[in-house]
């Protein structure tokens, strides 16, 4: 049975685990994936075969590798080659950009540019060279142009290429590239979100050289101005957005090298930013993440340190005061991470990339002390925002996911102004929705 919605307030469609840690505490612990990939850079966690569980993607810089490691559904990891030529490969995402039903690889490739894998089906994938772009460095995904399809942005630096920008997907395999901005030293971070609260997509990045955090206000048309929100010349790496105080607007995380913080922005709801540091020592911090780590509501925060060979996560009380968690301490070269529930448990682990130590690795996200579990099927089990779309097929009684417009999963219940797209019986449907 099948249901088609146009205007629609949503209940009913899902099958949710709901669990609940009380006093728990929560533990990681090592699983390797990889104990020798030629430097890897980045890694990424998808399903990528489409078997309900999460596969890993990563990157081997000086390898020159794409590579993806399928998982058997009891977390053991076959290696699978997508590209021996990706020359100093870095950056890596992956999604269905071509909306063919089936996941893509994305990666910027210091040679080649900005390439798409297209997945031919059952993981045939063959190139495409969507943007040339010499030393791209960074790749990941948004619908920046709010017209339904998933576009690209990627970032440049050395070489005296320094850029930042996005390549529009045109359907049917045509890419146009888009420079927000260029001559941006060492442009090394770009992400998506709706800053402004004005219902389009602004565009938030680093460049380390030229020693700046700045967001990039979507005026609805992808004519885009640049704001800084932080001028330093202690290296930026890295930035993130999310609502870290829960107040109903997207604040600014980012990494900066030469000081060994990991710092947040505090979004004032006008754009106005308050810098608060959430860690220190942290030496030469390369990425940051956010996920709700003990199942507490809060946004918590993931990071990574090359110097330090250190992945950490910081707890939230609920009044964005962070206490520390070492995942691991010798992590050698860390540097590129993800969160995702890898053993479909309902919690999220974490994945890592050591680039000194060649190792892709997860932590599995145990928890420690009293753990509460019940699964409940009801009509009325989930009450969603109203959600504004096209026609939407959705499947009645069975569990769905959502995610964001970056691909990470989010909880029905913490749906906050934005893009999404609904996964029903692990296929992503390619409508977007738009969360009032």
């Amino acid at each position: 049975m099948k249901l088609y919605l146009h205007i629609a307030h949503i209940s009913s469609l899902c099958a949710i685990v709901f669990s609940t840690l009380g006093s728990a505490q929560i533990q990681f612990t090592e699983h390797p994936i990889a104990d020798y990939y030629y430097n890897p850079w980045s890694v990424f966690g998808i399903d990528m075969d489409d078997d309900d569980d999460t596969d890993v993607l990563a990157s081997g810089r000086f390898g020159h590798n794409i590579t993806w490691w399928e998982n058997d559904g009891n977390e053991n990891f076959l290696q699978h080659t997508i590209s021996t030529t990706s020359y100093y490969a870095m950056g890596v995402h992956a999604l269905d950009i071509d909306v063919d039903d089936d996941i893509d690889a994305l990666c910027a490739s210091q040679t080649n540019g900005v390439e798409l894998w297209e997945n031919l089906g059952n993981q045939n994938f063959t190139r495409h060279i969507i943007a040339n772009w010499p030393y791209a460095n960074y790749v990941a995904v948004t619908d920046v142009d709010s017209d339904q399809d998933i576009d690209v942005f990627a970032c440049c630096c050395e070489g005296g290429i320094n850029r930042m920008g996005w390549i529009e997907n045109e359907g049917g395999l045509a890419f146009t590239e888009h420079i927000v901005a260029s001559d941006w030293d060492h442009a090394n971070s770009v992400c998506g979100a709706n800053l402004d609260s004005d219902q389009d997509m602004d565009l938030i990045g680093t460049a380390s050289w030229a020693g700046e955090i700045a967001w990039f206000e979507n005026d609805g048309n992808e004519n885009f101005t640049k704001h800084i929100i932080l001028d330093t010349s202690a290296r930026p790496s890295c930035a993130h957005a999310d609502d870290v105080d829960s107040d109903g607007d997207i604040d600014v995380l980012a990494t900066v090298c030469y000081i060994d913080q990991v710092l947040w922005f505090e979004n004032d709801g006008n754009q106005g930013f308050t810098q608060h540091v959430i860690g220190t020592n942290f030496q030469r911090p390369h990425s940051v993440r956010t996920e709700d780590f003990d199942d507490d509501g809060d946004v918590d925060v993931l990071g990574a340190a090359i110097n330090s060979d250190e992945i950490a996560w910081w707890e939230n009380d609920g009044n964005q005061n962070f206490t520390k968690h070492t995942i691991s301490s010798n992590f050698n070269g860390a540097t590129g991470i993800d969160a995702k529930d890898v053993d479909s448990d309902g919690d999220i682990d974490v994945l890592g990339a050591a680039q000194f130590g060649n190792k892709i690795t997860w932590w599995e996200n145990k928890p420690v002390g009293i753990k509460e579990e019940q699964t409940a099927y009801s009509e009325h089990l989930i009450n969603l925002p109203t959600i504004i779309s096209g026609p939407l097929e959705l499947t009645t009684h069975k569990r769905c996911k959502v995610y964001d417009a970056m691909g990470r999963e989010v909880a029905p219940n913490r749906l906050k102004p934005g893009i999404y797209f609904i996964e029903v019986d692990n296929v992503i449907i390619q409508k977007v929705i738009k969360v009032r």
